[in-house]
């Protein structure tokens, strides 16, 4: 699964009316002529039922939506564009659940120490003075570790305007059969909850996996213990937010150290600093003797999703080989 972001720009209004994103599917030349679509028009295609997508316009986010099937080909343009709009009459429409912010939040507050790598067709660039500003692309996929915690800081922001309100967007969209492309029984509005925040099922399923033990330092004191995925729930299907196999029982400082991609598990169980923590600071976080911390018990279910971990992590601290 995927992030991703939208740029609305003058037709935020007249999307949100029609409850869809809509892109042109060819490019119109000046002397009229159709030439092929821009790449981050294109793009749509990629996204799946299910999907986040961030809602931006003018340096500011609008608000969340959530894809409820992939994007139609060859659709109309939505009545609700003005006639005189340059775009191509003909192109991807993307049904979405929407849900706005009352007062919509700055996109330089949500991005803020996040972004800090190179990415191809990032949404994203760094000014010379170190910001982040926008590039001028329609759509994009948010890039690496870093989509996870900025789309997370957007959704508590977003529930303290709108509580439940994407919780209620996402019940909606589960009950869509092409949200599960496994043929998995739609995840219940209960469930996706609890497992956003490490409880219920995938806790239980995490516990009896690891034994009720930090599966890194052996804790057994269960109010210690976070439920903790490898790949991020939010960029994760129904099925891989609630599978075991894309979670690690974890102290609550092992927990937000690999939460941030500083420290990453490998296929061996062998723990890595990617982020070049001192060893005074690993001690000082609870971190100490990393190096002996090996995790024992991996499955080969959990590779797929440490593998994803293990590349974001590298390419948010610069250490991609």
């Amino acid at each position: 699964m995927s992030i991703w972001w939208v740029n609305t720009g003058a037709r935020f209004r007249e999307q949100k009316e029609a409850g869809a994103l809509w892109c042109p599917n060819r490019s119109v030349r000046k002397d009229k002529s159709l030439g092929p679509p821009q790449w981050h028009w294109s793009i749509i295609q990629e996204v799946r039922a299910g999907e986040f997508v961030v809602v931006a316009r003018d340096g500011f986010i609008e608000g969340v939506a959530v894809a409820k099937t992939t994007a139609l080909p060859n659709r109309p343009k939505p009545h609700t564009f003005p006639d005189q709009d340059s775009w191509n009459s003909e192109g991807w429409l993307l049904p979405v659940e929407l849900i706005t912010f009352d007062k919509r939040i700055s996109r330089e507050s949500m991005s803020n120490g996040l972004f800090r790598y190179a990415a191809p067709r990032s949404p994203f660039r760094i000014d010379e003075d170190g910001k982040i500003e926008g590039n001028q692309v329609y759509f994009a996929e948010l890039p690496g570790a870093d989509a996870p915690e900025f789309f997370e800081r957007i959704r508590i922001a977003l529930e303290m305007q709108r509580p439940g309100g994407l919780d209620d967007a996402l019940a909606t969209t589960a009950e869509t059969p092409e949200s599960q492309p496994h043929g998995v029984k739609a995840t219940t509005r209960e469930a996706i909850i609890q497992a956003r925040v490490g409880q219920g099922q995938f806790r239980e399923s995490l516990m009896t996996m690891w034994a009720s033990k930090c599966c890194a330092t052996g804790l057994e004191h269960k109010n210690l213990l976070r439920a903790s995925h490898i790949v991020a729930w939010s960029a994760a299907t129904d099925h891989e937010r609630l599978s075991p196999f894309n979670g690690l029982l974890l102290s609550a400082a092992y927990d937000a150290a690999f939460d941030a991609h500083l420290i990453t598990l490998n296929a061996g169980g062998e723990w890595e600093n990617v982020a070049g923590l001192k060893p005074e600071e690993l001690n000082q976080a609870g971190l100490g003797n990393l190096e002996d911390q090996k995790v024992i018990g991996l499955k080969d279910e959990h590779f797929e999703y440490l593998v994803k971990h293990n590349q974001n992590a590298r390419v948010k601290w610069a250490k991609l080989q």
